[in-house]
């Protein structure tokens, strides 16, 4: 293969994965997506938040869930104190309501075991899942419940809105969540819809598969497996659960790494994956999450062989990647100076994404992904 050839090549899988895809999305959703029947049925609910070191934080977060508008005698709280070291579990059992119960662990065993556990103590059909960070809108519990009233729907996404940070990576990291969370939409119109929101995500609870310990995408890990027994996965957009953007770079950079490395987790044990004839949304998961894995390598192939093909095309091309990264790499180490300028923190927000997915697979590898995160 040429270098001319394996240039265009690898333009062409960035151009899809980023581009194409979305718009392809796009366009089928218009023409063949349909929404389910949604009711307000007020079903009985557990709202579970797996909690670390949160003492400070834990009993507004409670406080935030009790006070929304749903029919208080179906609505139960579930605070499940990873082996916290503070006092997490004295402060949510401080919230004198009888909704909430604290299931407190002796020791530190992870989100996903944590999970496990909380699942075990609960009995309602539907269980909605949360962390401590976020906070809900008005309305949001009954908005994320009511797609369950068609039987077809095993899981509900909410929307998290991202509030601006003072940086501008913040503005980059927006508008990619702007585009991920239409992109997500137009997947849950076709079927295809097959990771949700950690802040804000509802389940049947007979559908839950223990997730292995360790496992860092627990918010991947249900839908899919809502996905394999023949559910759908809806995203309701009036399910609002609000978040702060990261404060730095760096914290930004560790949340990509952790969720990318763990995309090649799943990968390694959930195998069927991979297989065409195993997993139901074999087309978009290969698109949307797979082949994104693949576009830093693609965007370093590119780039030497725009170096060694013959053109002055390629010569401009070569000059043109290298200015763009630069540029890119500078909005990264001045985030004010780049907020100024039009496209650049989109830039650099593109460049530290892919940055973070060359090194997810090494770092998959070499060490347990559930290490990468750090409590914010």
């Amino acid at each position: 293969m040429s270098a001319a050839l394996l240039f265009w090549c690898c333009i062409a899988l960035v151009a899809y994965a980023y581009a194409g895809y979305p718009l392809l999305m796009t366009l089928l959703a218009g023409r063949y997506g349909h929404s389910p029947f949604e009711h307000d049925d007020g079903e009985h609910l557990t709202v579970v938040i797996a909690a670390f070191d949160e003492e400070a934080r834990i009993a507004a977060r409670v406080h935030d869930i009790l006070d929304q508008d749903y029919p208080a005698d179906r609505l139960r709280v579930l605070v499940v104190s990873d082996g916290s070291r503070d006092g997490t579990a004295r402060a949510a059992a401080s919230v004198d309501d009888a909704r909430v119960a604290v299931l407190e662990l002796p020791r530190n065993v992870g989100k996903a075991a944590a999970l496990n556990a909380a699942l075990r103590e609960v009995d309602s059909e539907l269980v909605v899942f949360t962390d401590v960070r976020q906070r809900f809108a008005p309305g949001a519990l009954r908005a994320l419940t009511a797609p369950f009233a068609d039987p077809s729907i095993g899981a509900v996404s909410g929307e998290l809105m991202i509030a601006a940070a003072e940086h501008g990576t913040g503005e980059g990291v927006g508008l990619y969540w702007r585009m991920e969370k239409r992109l997500r939409s137009d997947e849950a119109r076709l079927g295809w819809l097959h990771g949700v929101s950690g802040s804000i995500h509802a389940l049947r609870r007979r559908l839950f598969v223990p997730i292995p310990a360790g496992t860092v995408l627990d918010d991947m890990w249900m839908p899919l497996q809502v996905l394999r027994s023949g559910h759908r996965v809806w995203m309701a957009r009036d399910a609002v659960a609000f978040d702060r953007a990261s404060v730095s770079v760096d914290e930004e950079f560790q949340r990509k790494l952790r969720t990318l490395a763990g995309n090649w987790q799943l990968v390694a044990r959930l195998p069927w994956l991979l297989n065409p004839f195993a997993n139901p949304v074999f087309f978009a998961w290969c698109s949307h999450k797979f082949l994104r894995l693949l576009v830093p390598w693609a965007l370093l192939i590119a780039l030497a062989a725009s170096a060694f093909a013959e053109g002055t095309f390629y010569r401009v091309a070569f000059g043109a990647q290298l200015l763009g990264y630069g540029g890119a790499l500078g909005g990264l180490v001045l985030p004010r100076l780049a907020a100024r300028m039009p496209l650049l923190p989109a830039a650099s927000s593109f460049v530290m994404l892919n940055f973070a997915a060359l090194l997810s697979l090494p770092a998959s590898l070499a060490m347990d992904p559930s290490r990468l995160w750090k409590k914010h």
